[in-house]
């Protein structure tokens, strides 16, 4: 069976992503792998009395003996969340990637089936021992799954509107028809933003559309999927409208295509654009 991954480095923000992974999961009805990027916790080391008084009254204690703990506290918070919820309960699974390296997290992740890795990200960088020491683009494009990236500042909701930002061109069906498996549980609009790659002239309006009816609509079994010109070429005007006019709740982009590196830069960091205010699912290259 498919599963979402999250990545989780014990942080508030890998909790708020991990809840709206668990939102997905029961909707699309996947299992969820919780990862963790840091060494596991032990529990504190507990004082008990050994029954033996010495001289001057005080009593002598013995130590227990520290033991890892079974599951980190964001898998017993999922768990607790999921069984609220009525119809499908996702399995949650919990593993170690504190030391692994590029090359196993990349097998982990295509071996388990992973059908898209979760990251919740903050306004700063996170601290030296909790960072994930993993170059994730290299991760994102040797697998076969998108990432989603969920800002700490984004309240949690249903997701009602996705946009895929791309050159009608160059637009992926794949990509569509997957964010058509998102949209469909939730009866969500999704559209295309068609932004001309540079050095393309613009395309005449209905000669898009009829682009975008004949080979991306009719290849993909989704009524609400719409379809925007954009002629604009300031890109924060344009992430501003997607985001804050138009209400999208999620920005999907490929990888280094077209206008990536023009708004996220050249490399996913451990922030985002202080433009970028709602969750950005990034598809490998």
């Amino acid at each position: 069976m498919r599963k979402l991954l999250i990545i989780n480095d014990n942080s508030p923000e890998a909790k708020h992503a991990a809840e709206f992974a668990l939102a997905i999961a029961q909707r699309v009805e996947l299992d969820l792998m919780l990862v963790n990027t840091f060494p596991k916790t032990r529990k504190a080391v507990e004082k008990v009395a050994a029954g033996i008084i010495v001289k001057g009254g005080a009593d002598l204690y013995s130590y227990q003996e520290s033991k890892d703990c079974p599951f980190s506290e964001i898998h017993n918070h999922l768990k607790a969340l999921n069984e609220l919820q009525e119809g499908f309960k996702p399995e949650i699974e919990e593993f170690d990637f504190s030391g692994m390296n590029e090359s196993e997290v990349i097998e982990l992740v295509n071996r388990n089936h992973i059908w898209m890795m979760i990251k919740g990200i903050g306004d700063e960088a996170p601290a030296a021992h909790t960072k994930m020491h993993l170059n994730i683009h290299t991760v994102l494009n040797r697998v076969l799954c998108p990432l989603l990236l969920i800002p700490a500042r984004w309240a949690l909701k249903d997701i009602e509107r996705l946009v895929y930002i791309a050159d009608l061109r160059y637009c992926r069906i794949q990509v569509v028809r997957y964010l058509a498996e998102i949209a469909r549980p939730w009866d969500a609009s999704l559209s295309i933003a068609h932004m001309s790659a540079k050095g393309l002239p613009d395309m005449d309006e209905k000669y898009a559309l009829t682009v975008f009816s004949e080979e991306v609509s009719n290849n993909v079994n989704y009524d609400r999927l719409f379809f925007n010109n954009i002629k604009e070429k300031n890109l924060e005007k344009v992430v501003d409208v997607l985001i804050s006019g138009m209400h999208n709740d999620i920005l999907v982009m490929v990888n280094h295509r077209f206008h990536f590196e023009e708004i996220i830069g050249r490399y996913i960091t451990d922030t985002l654009p202080q433009l970028i205010t709602v969750p950005l699912l990034v598809f490998p290259y």
